[in-house]
């Protein structure tokens, strides 16, 4: 009995430590912060980031709109980043789950030392996404843990990608709940 008894003890233990911070616990984290409002130039989207963030517009390849706010640097000289970015499929997918699917499968495929730590289907942002939540395999500082979402659009193929990137500090439960906050604000013009 005395073995049995330990044996739980152990795996409460290691089950404990091994927790990880989920989406649904930065979405309800309870803190207060300034925000600012953003609006993407042609209205296409806006949202509220933490007020001293500054944002600007990013071109890339493949990437119809995308913006960056960056954090100011920590005292390590890190930042914390949201992007959003409407895009063409990435995979010449039509549908949002089938998108999702296949971002998945990129990310579990990579050659990147990063883990999955939950994904799936949500309504945070008040409209049907999907979501994934990675991880980097090492605890060193500065690597980042990030949460992206997809969202459907108005036109078949076309994604809204959002994403809360965080260096993994102490400080990484308060500022990824402020970047999903944040996020939780995003609102698209109809197309």
């Amino acid at each position: 009995m005395k073995i049995l008894l330990k044996l739980l003890i152990l795996l409460s233990i290691i089950s404990c430590s091994k927790n990880e911070n989920t989406l649904k616990q930065f979405s309800n984290y309870e803190i207060e912060f300034q925000k600012q409002k953003i609006q993407y130039p042609n209205n296409e989207f806006s949202l509220f980031i933490p007020s001293g963030w500054e944002w600007k517009i990013e071109e890339y390849d493949n990437i119809k709109l995308a913006i960056d706010a960056v954090s100011q640097p920590d005292e390590n000289g890190l930042v914390d980043i949201i992007s959003i970015q409407k895009i063409k499929s990435f995979g010449d997918k039509k549908d949002l789950e089938s998108e999702f699917k296949y971002c998945l499968e990129l990310i579990e495929n990579s050659h990147y030392d990063r883990s999955i730590v939950e994904s799936g289907l949500t309504n945070i942002l008040n409209q049907k996404s999907y979501f994934i939540h990675t991880k980097p395999n090492t605890e060193n500082k500065g690597e980042s843990e990030a949460i992206s979402f997809i969202l459907e659009t108005d036109k078949e193929g076309i994604f809204y990608n959002l994403t809360a990137s965080a260096s993994q500090t102490k400080n990484i439960k308060k500022k990824m709940a402020i970047m999903i906050q944040s996020l939780e604000t995003f609102k698209m013009k109809p197309d």
